[in-house]
């Protein structure tokens, strides 16, 4: 219950024992964690943006540390692709927060990125077919990326 998540919430920070927190995504939905600066992703969401709000739980302003994030995820699964594409094509990690809506909504207006990730993972028929559309998927990621760049330097 809401309680019961308010009271590890404050464990958690007050109590210097008490040094991990395991959370549901709904666990730390509008939740300031700032006075947390490590972050492990062991059940990586499809959707970036999802991944983004949970850095912004610890990394905002004010924040103390460098926030260092681990992403879990075990090969040859979607979870390693999508971490892959954000990781290596977009350098997701690397933005400011708010940044990958921009680049994101360059992609294809009409559908989401989730979207297009699930529609390559149902239309492949082996693991290296899934590869190659996530690889074109990327490639399309990296224009929308350069296409921020640009704009954002101009």
């Amino acid at each position: 219950d809401i309680r019961q998540k308010e009271l590890a919430v404050q464990r958690f920070r007050e109590e210097p024992d008490v040094r991990v927190l395991v959370s549901t995504e709904s666990g730390a939905e509008g939740r300031n964690l700032q006075f947390c600066h490590q972050l492990i992703n062991y059940d990586l969401p499809w959707n970036p943006m999802r991944v983004e709000q949970r850095i912004g739980r610890l990394h905002r302003l004010g924040q103390a540390h460098d926030v260092t994030i681990f992403n879990l995820s075990c090969n040859e699964t979607i979870e390693a692709h999508v971490l892959d594409l954000l990781a290596r094509k977009i350098r997701m990690f690397e933005l400011v927060i708010g940044e990958l809506d921009m680049i994101l909504g360059n992609v294809d207006g009409a559908k989401s990125f989730e979207d297009l990730l699930r529609e390559a993972w149902e239309a492949a028929g082996s693991e290296e077919d899934l590869r190659q559309r996530i690889d074109r998927l990327g490639d399309v990621l990296v224009h929308a990326r350069r296409d921020y760049d640009r704009v954002r330097e101009a």
